[in-house]
């Protein structure tokens, strides 16, 4: 059998291919062959295909949505430096605003007040009835007081110097309610040892004065010892001790501070305190119910205290 040869040019060369004849043999159809058997051998291939085209399309997703993150983050961040000014002013209209309502109560209040009155509106709020109360002050002057409903579950009692029913009243050139925080701690630690509730602040003022412990400066420390004791009271003086001030709790006394200016006024103050736990003492101040309801620790405490007594039986 005869060879036959054929050449096909590809490109710029010339391949000489050597074909043998037989049934097996399929003449060269050129490039529409190439393709008809290219698009035979897809299919083989048309899952490997697909699972790129979703993976793909995944990468574009992710790449989508850190885009988006990203937008939205810078766009947050506009707000919040476009919105800091704004909070910024909106805080000084508030505090604009509770100066205004603040002046607004004093001037409100003003009718017929003492200077001295509205200065103590001006420094505790908490005296805003006491205060504009002052004009209708007869109702409560030399009226009978009682405190049955004060004196519950044998605690020491809180009373404010400046409650209406006593506040008015005088304490020498004062009034309880601005110079009367001696007698108010006193009167808390005689109805907490005693229980007689015929005593008040009102009561225990004029007991103060009667017997010399007012002064133009205050009520004199002598009241916390002498006075005490005049009362049927054991008063004494203590060292500046934590230990001390707890011992005389433990032994159910109470203690009462003459205090400096910081936490509990701005000139001189009496408080008291009634008690301790792991978080620090518990003061009765007969000017704030706000520091009456926290705890102070002894090293808060003893920079401000000046001296102090227990108060017993």
């Amino acid at each position: 059998m005869m060879r036959e040869r054929a050449f096909q040019q590809t490109g710029y060369q010339n391949r000489e291919i050597q074909v043998i004849p037989g049934d097996y043999y399929k003449p060269y159809q050129g490039a529409a062959e190439l393709q008809r058997v290219s698009l035979q051998r897809q299919p083989k291939n048309t899952a490997h295909t697909y699972s790129g085209k979703i993976l793909a399309g995944r990468r574009k997703e992710r790449r989508g949505r850190r885009i988006r993150r990203m937008a939205c983050g810078a766009a947050a961040l506009l707000m919040l430096l476009a919105l800091l000014p704004m909070a910024g002013n909106m805080l000084q209209q508030i505090r604009s605003g509770e100066g205004h309502l603040l002046e607004g109560l004093t001037a409100g209040a003003g009718r017929d007040c003492p200077e001295e009155l509205l200065e103590l509106l001006e420094k505790n709020e908490e005296t805003y009835d006491f205060v504009t109360g002052y004009p209708d002050r007869e109702k409560y002057l030399g009226k009978e007081i009682d405190l049955s409903g004060d004196l519950a579950g044998g605690d020491v009692p809180l009373l404010m110097q400046w409650d209406v029913r006593w506040g008015y009243d005088s304490y020498g050139e004062e009034m309880v309610g601005l110079a009367g925080c001696g007698p108010t701690c006193m009167a808390m630690a005689y109805l907490y040892l005693n229980g007689d509730t015929s005593m008040n602040p009102r009561k225990m003022a004029e007991y103060a004065y009667e017997n010399g412990y007012y002064t133009e400066a205050g009520t004199s420390w002598g009241f916390f010892t002498n006075g005490a004791k005049g009362l049927g009271l054991s008063g004494q003086e203590l060292p500046l001790g934590e230990a001390q001030i707890k011992r005389a709790l433990d032994e159910g006394k109470v203690v009462v501070c003459s205090m400096r200016p910081g936490d509990f006024t701005t000139t001189g103050h009496f408080i008291l305190l009634r008690g301790y736990d792991e978080n620090g003492f518990y003061a009765n101040d007969p000017n704030s119910r706000k520091n009456s309801g926290k705890q102070w620790d002894f090293d808060r405490l003893s920079g401000q205290i000046k001296c102090l007594w227990s108060i017993g039986i």
